[in-house]
């Protein structure tokens, strides 16, 4: 458990009720990371989201695209809240980084006890899934798609 004033720090949970804060600082856990260490890798099964705390995450896509994470309370491991489950990156600690983890089965678990919450957490998870489609999707040609005149 961390407190919920930390928690209250993440932009991320900007504009959550407190109660709610309180609730998710409950089944938190803070993780450390050491420089070069990987926290999870593309294609393999998502438990966790991750709200950071201080260092820096890269982000890295099979496309071959890569997405570095260093803002405080930015998510990581959204996957682990969305079908198939399945992480869309590799994470790999740029620095030493220090991390809010989130048990999907303990978000899971408050999702069920409260509507609200799970309501408000898939729509910051879906704004971080749309800020990311980029970084996502396949490479294309330059120009192709574009309309010419």
């Amino acid at each position: 458990m961390v407190e919920a004033s930390e928690l209250r720090q993440s932009p991320f949970l900007a504009d959550i009720p407190d109660a709610d804060v309180q609730r998710l600082a409950e089944v938190a856990v803070l993780v450390h990371f050491s420089e070069s260490e990987v926290i999870f890798q593309a294609g393999t099964p998502a438990k966790n989201l991750y709200l950071l705390k201080s260092g820096s995450v890269l982000l890295s896509f099979p496309n071959g695209r890569a997405l570095v994470i260093r803002q405080p309370g930015q998510a990581l491991g959204w996957s682990s809240l969305v079908s198939p489950f399945h992480h869309t990156a590799t994470a790999v600690c740029l620095t030493d980084s220090v991390l809010y983890q989130f048990s999907n089965a303990e978000l899971f678990s408050l999702f069920r006890m409260d509507a609200g919450l799970a309501t408000r957490i898939t729509a910051k998870i879906e704004s971080v899934i749309q800020e990311r489609k980029p970084y996502r999707m396949p490479r294309t040609a330059h120009g192709e798609g574009e309309s010419r005149s």
